[in-house]
């Protein structure tokens, strides 16, 4: 479906008022306004809530913090790392995720930033030096 610019603008319009003082976005009043666009269905409604939706979509990646672990962290190690992300970024989701394939180290995704100082990318930038 394309996705009109006036359509895109009054997602636009309509995402600002969803996101708080804080710039945190406020779940209930994506909800509220979802629903009386729904209701009222006005003129290109279903543009408007296509942009809408990815607009939150792209908000909620960018307060999300995905950490990938070789192991388990413990509370303490989790912990820490909320302390050190929540001082660069607040108001972070966290998913700790473990994949056995990192062989050590840990991967950190925030929104677009992904920082990975794990193992098996060390491994594989030398390959590529070496080759």
């Amino acid at each position: 479906m394309k996705i009109t610019k006036e359509a895109q603008a009054q997602a636009r319009r309509l995402m600002r008022l969803c996101i708080d003082s804080d710039g945190l976005l406020q779940e209930d009043t994506v909800r509220r306004i979802a629903n009386t666009i729904a209701t009222e269905k006005p003129r290109n409604y279903m543009g408007i809530l296509s942009a809408l939706t990815e607009l939150v979509r792209l908000e909620v990646a960018r307060h999300t913090a995905t950490i990938t672990s070789a192991v388990p962290l413990t509370e303490a190690e989790q912990q820490s790392i909320r302390t050190k992300l929540d001082a660069r970024t607040p108001g972070l989701r966290y998913e700790w995720l473990v994949d056995a394939s990192l062989i050590g180290g840990i991967t950190v995704k925030v929104g677009d930033d992904v920082t990975d100082a794990s193992i098996k990318s060390r491994i594989e930038r030398l390959s590529r030096l070496s080759a």
